[in-house]
């Protein structure tokens, strides 16, 4: 039996449109006309919460985007409107859904994510995908703190199921494929970028599984 970890972002879901537009659409929500400068410090800002491990980055980076342009907009209010915004905007990759749902018949599922636990696996939920799943690593858990390519990410991901084979799938080269390899995962690298997206790897990916 094979262990199998998908990526999120990507590989299982995409984003419908530009990011920067959907944090547009966050702060519409919250009734809030942002500048381009509040955007690029919410960037900023996110950013370095996120590669700090911090604690809710999403709300942390929208109370200094409020502190810094003096705006009475309520943090929380904000970063809620972001993450529904995000939930809004992420659609299957194609071909996937039909993948996650053959291989989940004989195999054990995981996911195996940069980013915040709630968030990722709420993604996955979105599009109606999460059940198939029943392994859930995602590098800003608490008890992992760890990005891929880091070793510590995947050791945990094979420390969850007792597994014959582990294999890791997704669209990122230099986290999902190099590094993945480097911890004994084999893999499997989906371009879910071309134009044409009939996702012939992941049809090839559910044959030769």
């Amino acid at each position: 039996m094979a262990a199998i970890f998908f990526d999120v972002d990507g590989t299982l879901v995409r984003w419908t449109g530009d990011y920067g537009e959907i944090i547009a659409d966050a702060f519409d929500r919250a009734e809030i006309t942002p500048s381009d400068d509040w955007l690029g410090h919410y960037n900023e800002r996110f950013f370095h919460y996120f590669g700090a491990f911090a604690d809710e980055p999403y709300h942390r980076a929208f109370t200094d985007v409020c502190d810094r342009f003096e705006t009475d907009a309520d943090p929380r209010e904000l970063a809620d409107a972001l993450v529904a915004a995000e939930f809004d905007a992420v659609e299957p990759v194609p071909g996937v859904e039909t993948t996650v749902e053959k291989l989940a018949e004989d195999h054990t599922l995981g996911i195996l994510t940069n980013g915040i636990p709630e968030v990722q696996f709420g993604k996955v939920e979105e599009i109606g995908l999460l059940d198939h799943f029943d392994v859930h690593v995602a590098s800003h858990d608490p008890e992992i703190e760890a990005t891929k390519p880091h070793r510590d990410i995947y050791e945990t991901a094979k420390a969850r199921v007792d597994a014959e084979t582990y294999v890791m799938v997704g669209d990122d080269r230099e986290p999902d494929v190099d590094g993945a390899r480097e911890h004994d995962f084999e893999t499997v690298h989906v371009d879910t970028s071309t134009a044409d997206l009939s996702a012939p790897d992941f049809r090839t990916l559910a044959t030769l599984l």
